[in-house]
């Protein structure tokens, strides 16, 4: 069963991490020991064979929308419209059970340091859920 797990943050997160227009606000240390643990989270599911893909996203001034107009695509910079959380980063993992999927979420959860949304990936349609 495939699962994503996704995180949210505050477009100031990427200044906090010193990846944004900003200037960091964690030491080097703490921003050092923060990729540090999430390469190791990875480090471990790839181990496991559970790991199916994860990534950090860039900050998101560099982010777009696309939409079709009159049968035309227009694209717009930024995130979503009025959106005060923006996803920052995600992981997809293939696990036996949803209690697994639950167990690694909350590995995550603790390494982000917020909450994180645990989804479902739908690779067949409906008949996954």
């Amino acid at each position: 069963m495939k699962y994503m797990i996704m995180t949210f943050g505050d477009v100031t997160d990427w200044d906090t991490l010193g990846l944004g227009s900003g200037e960091a606000t964690w030491s080097e240390e703490d921003i050092a020991a923060h990729f540090q643990a999430m390469g190791a989270f990875y480090d471990d599911l790839a181990a496991t064979g559970e790991l199916v893909t994860g990534y950090g996203l860039a900050d998101p001034t560099h982010a777009m929308t696309v939409e079709i107009r009159d049968g035309r695509p227009v694209a717009s910079d930024g995130p979503y419209a009025e959106s005060k959380e923006v996803l920052a980063g995600f992981g997809i993992v293939d696990v036996a059970s949803h209690d697994r999927a639950v167990e690694l979420a909350a590995r995550f959860a603790a390494i982000v340091q917020t909450r994180v949304e645990l989804r479902p990936v739908m690779d067949g349609g409906a008949a996954d859920l």
